[in-house]
């Protein structure tokens, strides 16, 4: 009976989880990119009075943003549906960039912020502040420590971070020269909602869940947070974490499978090298790492058949003398599979183009070997490319008043939107027009983001589209791994403000066309 109820009150929570995420945030967002829209001046030029209510607004309007965030973020930490993505870190780089982040806000309040090594008989070196841990959460800590650090500090004083290390730990301080806090509240500041003073979070601007928040990181990672008053002035702040974490350390949380190291570390498609001789294949590839592409290499036109289907291809490099399975016939089954159908081909042969079978007619680029590497860049830039003018963006967004706050913000662009506010009329758009990039909100009245990004997969033409997913809701790396296309980023409303999605829809468009066309302009 126990169990049910537990499960029923989990169900609850969840839905109001979900509620809140979504319900919240996307009418926020609007508000929030509204009222920057006024305040910037695009609409109009707007009198002192007005300005300063704006604000008021804009200023009372982020702290309500802060606290929703600060509450959501606590809330899937604690339950487990954030999982820590450990890799080797470096603590003094870590540490060097929370000091760039949150330099502008000491400059507004004349606070110094300085790094400081160790200087005992154990002093450690940069070198050797190494340690296993989520650096995106590690990071996140840091930037707490010194907000809450350069909030409580007087003009003209420093906040200080100290590093050091041991064998089995690394240790960091964060030093600061405020009013101090007092000895009966140390360990409560780090409950939720908790404030050294009453008025501190309307005075201040903090939601009270900062070093909660920083308390469930340290704790996920094995480490411990705590804080005492200085001698002098200022309190002291401290974070213990162990220089090793093992996945077998940490909470179980299912996971994607692991995609292969050559496309680890991008979101977009791939160009697939498929040679029998491994000689061409390691140089092909080399010279199209250094140019900032992702390879996946196949050794037969078999091989090559399988990766085009399974993985995100932006074009093939293929050979047309293999064992087995001929570069011919390769290209004739890639033409026959509705999820290869569309993927550019670019031949490398001995073979001089003007004398090409014309069963090859069906590649959309050849380069002859021994090949020059600017003419091979030019021919597979040129099958890329993505054309001329002004790009063409689908917002596909279910809530009309964040839509024309979205649209507004590119009036200045050199770009076109439209807005789809269903599934199927995004659909029909793509149809109609294949977009340069899609913004997607995953809630739809007549469907989800999911089912959509399931059907531009799989249309050839549409299955490598640039994507930006702006979502009310915190997208899990599992649901990461579902809505990928080609090019993709995940936004969460709320945190990132229209603003922000139109600089970065802008720089993925001019991203993706400027590596094309810089390789033409190379090769000529």
């Amino acid at each position: 009976m126990q169990l049910t109820e537990r499960s029923q009150l989990d169900t609850l929570k969840d839905e109001f989880i979900s509620t809140v995420s979504h319900e919240l945030r996307t009418p926020l967002t609007s508000i929030r990119g509204a009222l920057g829209l006024l305040s910037s001046g695009v609409i109009g030029d707007v009198d002192p009075k007005a300005l300063n209510l704006l604000r008021i607004a804009v200023t009372n309007t982020d702290r309500l943003i802060r606290l929703i965030n600060d509450i959501l973020d606590l809330e899937r930490m604690e339950s487990g549906r954030a999982p820590l993505q450990i890799r080797r870190c470096s603590l003094q780089d870590l540490c060097e960039q929370a000091i760039e982040t949150m330099t502008p806000m000491a400059d507004a309040g004349t606070v110094y912020l300085e790094l400081v090594g160790s200087t005992g008989l154990g002093a450690a070196s940069s070198e050797t502040l190494f340690f296993d841990g989520d650096a995106d959460r590690i990071l996140q800590v840091l930037t707490n420590l010194l907000s809450n650090a350069i909030k409580f500090s007087p003009t003209a004083s420093t906040v200080r971070i100290h590093t050091d290390a041991t064998a089995d730990s690394i240790m960091l301080k964060v030093v600061d020269e405020g009013r101090g806090i007092p000895s009966d509240k140390l360990d409560s500041i780090f409950d939720r909602f908790q404030q050294v003073e009453p008025s501190d979070a309307r005075q201040k601007g903090g939601t009270g869940l900062g070093l909660a928040i920083c308390r469930s990181i340290v704790q996920q990672h094995g480490g411990s947070i705590w804080a005492q008053r200085n001698i002098g002035v200022g309190t002291t702040l401290y974070v213990m974490l162990p220089r090793t974490t093992r996945a077998s350390d940490l909470p179980s949380v299912s996971t994607p499978a692991a995609l292969p190291a050559s496309l680890a570390h991008r979101g977009e498609g791939a160009i697939l090298v498929c040679d029998d001789d491994a000689g061409i294949r390691t140089v092909v590839s080399e010279h199209l790492t250094r140019q900032g592409y992702t390879v996946i290499e196949a050794v037969s036109g078999d091989e090559a058949l399988v990766l085009a289907a399974e993985h995100h291809v932006e074009a093939i490099l293929l050979d047309l003398y293999m064992p087995g399975l001929s570069g011919w016939e390769t290209l004739q089954r890639l033409r026959n599979q509705p999820a290869t159908a569309n993927i550019p081909v670019v031949v490398l042969s001995v073979l001089s183009s003007t004398l090409r079978p014309q069963l090859t007619g069906d590649a959309q680029g050849w380069v002859q070997k021994p090949f020059n590497e600017n003419l091979l860049f030019a021919e597979l830039g040129r099958v890329l490319h993505q054309g001329e003018g002004p790009a063409y963006v689908l917002l596909v967004e279910d809530d009309e008043d964040l839509a024309s706050v979205l649209t507004a913000s590119f009036e200045d662009a050199a770009v076109h939107i439209d807005h789809a506010s269903t599934r199927q009329q995004a659909i029909r758009h793509c149809i109609n027009r294949r977009p340069d990039l899609l913004i997607l909100d995953l809630t739809l009245p007549d469907g989800d983001g999911f089912s959509l990004v399931e059907w531009l997969r799989q249309q050839p033409a549409l299955r490598t589209l640039p994507l930006v997913v702006y979502s009310g809701r915190e997208v899990s790396d599992v649901e990461m791994a579902k809505l990928r296309l080609g090019p993709t980023e995940f936004l969460t409303k709320a945190k990132v403000q229209p603003q922000e999605v139109e600089e970065l829809v802008l720089s993925m468009v001019q991203r993706i066309r400027s590596r094309f066309s810089d390789l033409a302009t190379t090769a000529q």
